[in-house]
């Protein structure tokens, strides 16, 4: 169930909105094993990004992707390997990309958030119980 932030350094027509929507859930989902129908994404952008005090403009696009996930429940060439999916997917569909454009995974302890008023905790252990 993880949260996804993806931040741009410009707008995105609707096509290539949908396109970058798919390939972002599809690879959590294929990569890091999260569950595609509670994969959620919010794709916005700034109109005043830069890099070293200078405006990112022309070709190059630049983004931030934070990807919340619970701690413990991937291992780091999962994450090496989603980080390198993402870019490139990316790369392909609002490239060429600012080299200073980040992807973060980060872990969250279990009790420390969750969906539908329940935290990943809680239904770690109830489903503990119920085996």
């Amino acid at each position: 169930m993880p949260m996804i932030t993806l931040q741009l350094s410009r707008p995105l027509d609707a096509e290539t909105r949908l396109a970058v929507t798919r390939a972002v859930t599809d690879l959590t989902a294929e990569i890091l094993g999260k569950k595609r129908e509670l994969t959620a994404l919010s794709i916005g952008h700034s109109e005043h990004w830069s890099v070293g005090a200078e405006a990112v403009g022309g070709a190059l696009t630049a983004f931030h992707l934070e990807v919340r996930v619970t701690a413990g429940t991937n291992t780091k060439p999962e994450k090496a390997n989603y980080l390198s999916a993402v870019w490139q997917s990316l790369d392909e569909l609002i490239g060429p990309l600012h080299p200073a454009s980040y992807i973060v995974v980060s872990d969250l302890a279990a009790d420390s958030w969750g969906y539908a008023g329940e935290t990943q905790e809680l239904r770690h252990v109830r489903a503990r119980l119920a085996q």
